[in-house]
């Protein structure tokens, strides 16, 4: 079964919705007639622009629901073919090549991360001569700060704030790594999100297959899925870009990067691949990947109570590779992650016992929205 619908608001009452919905949320006291509504109210309150979202209910149908506007100047709705940045969405990509390497026998998760990086060229941190590992890197535990702007090493030729990993090369990065950073933390004993870390972890893949980050997930995944309207690049989709904007929605670059940084979070993507994607992770469809994404939905590493971005402290936290795994006060478990670009937020997640999902894309950026605005949207969906 597919349902879609159009929701059409003006600017003005958006942007007040969305003012509306930075307040404590209030929808536990409402009551709703069914999931279109209570999504309709959500997308109210932290729609500013556009938003493609899909679902799997309860009943492993899925319904579609497309809202707002492409841009101010074109008042057409996303469609299932509108292509947005998903962010760090694409650390999830990044972890099933991951773990497709090690069912292969290509690599390990206790592998130190060095052994796979050119010999004399770059050395990796380390604390007290306790070394990084590919688990680490790819749990956010390996202590490595979230990105190379935070140290005294000069910004890189190039460098565009709007744009801001563009300009990072794979021999930059090695000198960052080599000369210029230090740990957080000894590697192991902490979570801090690190988009460094999972980078080096495309990065790493590329080199073992003697290709690239590029070439790895587009042959491995893209093509293995029929991913169709996904890539790190926007070239030959820019018929169906949904711009990015930022919060006061004026139009923004799009993200890029070089390869020692496309894994962490540069992938572009629709409603429609998503929706496979989110499928296959759920087991609902047959793929050569299911083993691999099987591995990447194990906790490997307990963060317990945690604040992350807005979410509050109490949820029972642990990490898979990539995968934010959380036990709800409400009494179920399920995957998650976000992403957020300068023009762009981005949220998948899913419930492997009810075997319900969201997928949601959104072509505006505000800060400490996306992963509440999904949060909301999956517990709605887990009512009906």
């Amino acid at each position: 079964m597919n349902q879609s619908r159009c929701l059409i608001l003006p600017f003005v009452i958006i942007c007040l919705l969305m003012l509306a919905g930075c307040k404590k949320d209030d929808s536990a006291e409402l009551q709703f007639n069914n999931l279109e509504e209570e999504v309709e109210y959500y997308v109210e309150k932290y729609v500013r622009m556009g938003a493609a979202i899909g679902i799997i209910d309860r009943q492993q149908d899925v319904q579609e629901f497309y809202y707002g506007t492409i841009s101010k100047d074109n008042s057409n709705s996303p469609d299932r073919h509108s292509i947005f940045e998903i962010g760090s969405i694409t650390k999830t990509f990044t972890t099933t090549l991951l773990a497709q390497m090690i069912l292969n026998g290509k690599i390990s998760l206790k592998d130190e991360a060095e052994s796979h990086l050119p010999e004399g060229v770059v050395t990796l941190p380390d604390w007290n001569n306790i070394t990084i590992t590919i688990e680490h890197l790819a749990t956010h535990s390996s202590g490595l700060p979230k990105k190379p702007q935070d140290s005294d090493q000069p910004l890189p030729s190039g460098y565009d704030p709007y744009d801001p990993y563009a300009a990072y090369t794979a021999e930059y990065v090695y000198e960052y790594l080599t000369s210029y950073c230090d740990l957080q933390f000894e590697p192991g004993t902490q979570y801090f999100y690190s988009n460094t870390g999972m980078g080096l972890v495309g990065h790493i893949l590329g080199l073992i297959d003697g290709t690239t980050y590029e070439e790895l997930v587009t042959r491995e995944i893209f093509e293995s899925l029929g991913l169709n309207e996904t890539s790190l690049f926007i070239d030959n989709k820019i018929f169906s870009l949904a711009p990015g904007h930022n919060e006061s929605l004026d139009s923004v670059k799009n993200y890029n990067a070089n390869d020692i940084f496309q894994g962490a979070g540069f992938i572009k993507s629709s409603l429609n691949d998503m929706l496979i994607f989110l499928k296959a992770q759920m087991g609902l469809i047959e793929t050569s990947l299911g083993e691999a994404m099987k591995l990447t939905q194990q906790p490997y590493f307990d963060v317990g109570g945690v604040t992350y971005n807005d979410r509050e402290g109490y949820y029972n936290l642990s990490i898979g590779l990539a995968w934010h795994i959380d036990v709800l006060p409400e009494g179920y478990t399920f995957h998650w992650h976000g992403g957020r670009t300068n023009g762009y937020m981005a949220y998948m997640a899913f419930d492997l016992t009810a075997l319900t999902g969201v997928v949601i894309l959104c072509n505006q950026s505000y800060p400490n929205v996306i992963t509440r605005f999904g949060e909301d949207v999956l517990k709605a969906v887990n009512k009906y």
